[in-house]
């Protein structure tokens, strides 16, 4: 096979891998809004109800990977953690806040909008 074949095919892939990349990108993008605006969701619900809300974002994220961030909730009264099977592994009702364990930012109302997540640039 001839150099200017293979610089040729070379083109082509990048070029299909450059489209790949801003096809994902715009999917991921689409991905990570609706999750962060399901644990807003979350986050107001359980607000609402009285109970404090903490988030942590992930420092890293993959592809297809998910998660984000990680909600803590208190819910008041309660002696033991509440694990629902049908909410997602980031989210978690805890029986009492800890000193030991980073919750995050305490969530209010007022500040819903710092539950978002920005990918490390650098990585």
């Amino acid at each position: 096979m001839k150099s200017s074949e293979i610089d040729q095919t070379i083109r082509v892939l990048e070029k299909d891998w450059k489209r790949s990349c801003q096809i994902l990108n715009q999917k991921e993008k689409a991905f990570v809004d609706t999750y962060l605006d399901f644990l807003r969701s979350v986050a107001w619900a359980c607000l609402k109800a009285g109970w404090r809300v903490w988030f942590r974002p992930h420092q890293v994220v993959h592809w297809g990977e998910g998660g984000f961030g990680r909600v803590a909730i208190f819910v008041p009264g309660r002696r033991k953690a509440i694990s629902p099977a049908e909410l997602p592994a980031e989210i978690e009702f805890i029986a009492k806040p800890s000193n030991n364990k980073n919750l995050g930012e305490e969530i209010t109302l007022t500040t819903l909008h710092r539950i978002t997540y920005e990918p490390d640039q650098w990585l």
